[in-house]
């Protein structure tokens, strides 16, 4: 499972990225949550999903980067889009962005050999604060590992100790 944590925007044009994707027949949106009455009256527009980003995020003026966007994805086709689409929920809760209000795009791709999803939502919390971003790489290899069980400071170990017991010897011989 791979997480990327791609550039933030100051105008989020990563929904303008995804929604091309849509366009072209390659992607779709599977989710769109928090973003008021747009979309209850027919499929928003591109252009209506970045003007309600841009103004949720203007509640906080001294972020200058507010889009988060993120993309997941897994090695072929061993998880289904429904399995890593509960991931990345779980993977958002714990990196701070899964608060109640938050606004979030889900966007599954199919323009390549691995199941993946996109996702965009704004660095701002509902509360007005910016939502944590100190080590953010970092914070999201330990959370994806802490979701899927790993353990990569046993995992050195024991390919430290699996290599200790080489022996060299017979290097010696073609001297």
């Amino acid at each position: 499972m791979i997480a990327t944590i791609l550039p933030g925007s100051s105008n989020f044009h990563a929904v303008g990225y995804n929604e091309r994707k849509v366009a072209k027949g390659v992607a779709r949106m599977l989710e769109m949550q928090n973003f008021g009455a747009l979309g209850t009256f027919g499929k928003p527009t591109p252009e209506e999903l970045v003007t309600y980003l841009q103004e949720y995020t203007s509640r906080n003026t001294r972020i200058q980067k507010a889009q988060f966007h993120v993309a997941f994805s897994c090695k072929g086709h061993e998880i289904t889009e429904v399995e890593l689409l509960d991931f990345a929920h779980r993977y958002l809760s714990e990196m701070g962005y899964g608060e109640e209000g938050q606004p979030l795009l889900v966007y599954s791709h199919y323009d390549t050999d691995n199941t993946h999803l996109h996702i965009v939502t704004s660095r701002i919390a509902p509360d007005g604060k910016k939502i944590l971003h100190g080590h953010e790489r970092r914070r999201s290899q330990e959370v994806i590992d802490r979701i899927l069980g790993n353990d990569r400071k046993q995992k050195v170990e024991q390919d430290l100790n699996a290599a200790k017991p080489v022996s060299y010897t017979h290097l010696r011989a073609h001297e």
